[in-house]
């Protein structure tokens, strides 16, 4: 070796050694700067106490939005796609106004909305209605459907500026996309935009927990178990958590306070429901998941992924709300048996889709992508279906309950003068579902097109106006929505909802 070439050789390693010294004392200065850093902060009593202030259904606003009609909506997973496909949801419920009487003038049902639950792509755009509602309709697409989010997420995960980062244990490509979502998406906005805000509808953005496998809700009364106060947290992270789908971003990590004493008492009907399993078994099994938190001290790190890993659709929190009676702020039983809400409309936006593999064709097994697309959407679809089966069915027994009961009520009066105890209100239910399976068959192709969709966060643009017509035409044009509507006001007709022909052969070419 030349004199020359130890020289080079020597510079070299220098080099090296420097860069290492540097990767060393940026990693040392990031750890020192995230040293104790929780996403979510302790719940202190000074400020509210738990169970008083803080996002909670009571603490919102009554005004221009009465409890006779209790509207809900769920905002399914599937990336971009679903965060289109739920958009175009909410400009159908924009544009279906109806007159609570004659002399009244249009109202939008938009404006009757009482919560929005909703998981992965879906919480973008329930997320960005909740803070930003009066120009939702303006900045949602060019801010969010038109981005390629994607694209945007690898280019920073690439950038060298970013390895540094991404080596340190206190930061992960979760935080990476909070912060990105945050800055580019929802204007550095915590939770206590939306407490300070004090409108309906009410957010609930979910994740699922690790540990459990069970929905997890980016709620003050969530976190009330976690005696941690959600108002500071952006609501960057909890879309991240909620979006998080395993192997493309990590989990997000929460502060479990297991040891702080922060005024927390667990509700009376958490140790009711845990003394009677075979009475209730639904509710044994949540009140078992919700005492967990509290009670068992390891679990001081809560781990969150992609609520679609528990719901595919957001309506597994509806449910318990609508069928029993679990102390939730926003229990719509309680609520309907006090008397104060009379009808009921559940509307879906499930933007899932057929895949149409051709396992069934081949000897060889399916390969490791397939089957963990298999695990992670295969079976939830399924469980999803069965959740809107659930709600109807069991607002077809109450119906039936009630009207048993005033039979009773007056054969009892009529024989001995006398009434029932206690009080069951009736109540109308509407379930409305719209998924790409309402198609009609006469338009095979345009079906076949959307649910050969991919699930990820970019788009054509023109693929994302189709969506957006697509899901306004299914809800403007089903009976079940058009049943719903006539009992608001008989007679209603809805308004236009053709799909453009010439965007359908552009998207989904013969």
């Amino acid at each position: 070796m030349t004199r020359a070439m130890v020289g080079q050789a020597m510079a070299m390693g220098r080099a090296m050694a420097m860069f290492r010294g540097l990767a060393a004392l940026a990693a040392a200065l990031l750890l020192a700067g995230c040293a104790g850093y929780t996403v979510n902060p302790k719940l202190t009593t000074e400020k509210y106490g738990v169970g008083k202030g803080g996002y909670r259904y009571e603490n919102l606003s009554k005004v221009e939005n009465t409890d006779a009609l209790f509207v809900v909506l769920a905002f399914s997973g599937g990336g971009t796609r679903a965060a289109a496909f739920s958009y175009g949801l909410m400009e159908g419920l924009r544009d279906a106004t109806y007159k609570k009487d004659p002399a009244a003038d249009p109202r939008s049902l938009l404006a009757d909305v009482d919560v929005i639950s909703s998981v992965s792509g879906g919480s973008f755009t329930a997320a960005y209605y909740g803070l930003f509602p009066d120009r939702f309709f303006e900045d949602f697409e060019p801010r969010v459907l038109d981005r390629d989010i994607q694209g945007d997420l690898i280019g920073l995960a690439l950038s060298p500026p970013n390895w540094f980062r991404l080596a340190s244990p206190a930061f992960d490509r979760i935080d990476l996309a909070a912060e990105y979502y945050d800055r580019e998406i929802f204007d550095q906005k915590t939770f206590q935009a939306l407490v300070d805000g004090k409108r309906k509808p009410y957010i609930v953005l979910n994740a699922t927990d690790m540990t459990l496998g069970r929905r997890f809700e980016f709620t003050q009364e969530q976190f009330d178990f976690l005696c941690s106060d959600l108002s500071p947290v952006t609501i960057a992270r909890a879309v991240a958590a909620s979006s998080a789908f395993p192997g493309l971003l990590s989990p997000l990590t929460l502060k479990n306070y297991v040891d702080v004493k922060c005024g927390f008492k667990m509700p009376t009907w958490i140790e009711g429901a845990l003394k009677s399993k075979a009475l209730a078994a639904r509710r044994y099994v949540r009140a078992r998941d919700l005492w967990t938190y509290r009670s068992d001290e390891k679990r001081q790190w809560i781990h969150l992924l992609d609520g679609g890993l528990s719901d595919n659709i957001g309506l597994r929190g509806p449910f318990v709300a609508l069928t029993s009676d679990t102390g939730s702020s926003w229990s719509v039983k309680q609520r309907i048996n006090q008397g104060n809400v009379e009808r009921v409309m559940v509307i879906t936006a499930n933007a899932k889709t057929k895949s149409r593999p051709k396992w069934d064709q081949e000897q060889a097994a399916p390969g490791l992508f397939d089957v963990l697309g298999f695990v992670s959407t295969g079976p939830m679809d399924n469980f999803s279906f069965d959740t809107v089966q659930l709600i109807t069915n069991a607002f077809e027994q109450r119906q039936q309950a009630w009207k048993a009961r005033q039979s009773c009520r007056r054969m009892l009066k009529k024989q001995c003068g006398g009434d029932l105890p206690g009080k069951l209100a009736p109540v109308a239910l509407r379930a409305v579902e719209i998924s790409f399976d309402g198609i009609a068959d006469h338009r095979l192709r345009l079906r076949l097109c959307m649910e050969a969709l991919p699930t990820n966060f970019s788009l054509p643009a023109q693929t994302v106006d189709l969506l957006r017509q697509v899901a306004r035409h299914l809800l403007l044009t089903s009976p079940k929505f058009h049943d719903a509507m006539n009992d608001l006001e008989a007679g209603w007709e809805p308004p236009e909802s053709a799909m453009d022909p010439d965007l359908i052969a552009a998207v989904c070419p013969r």
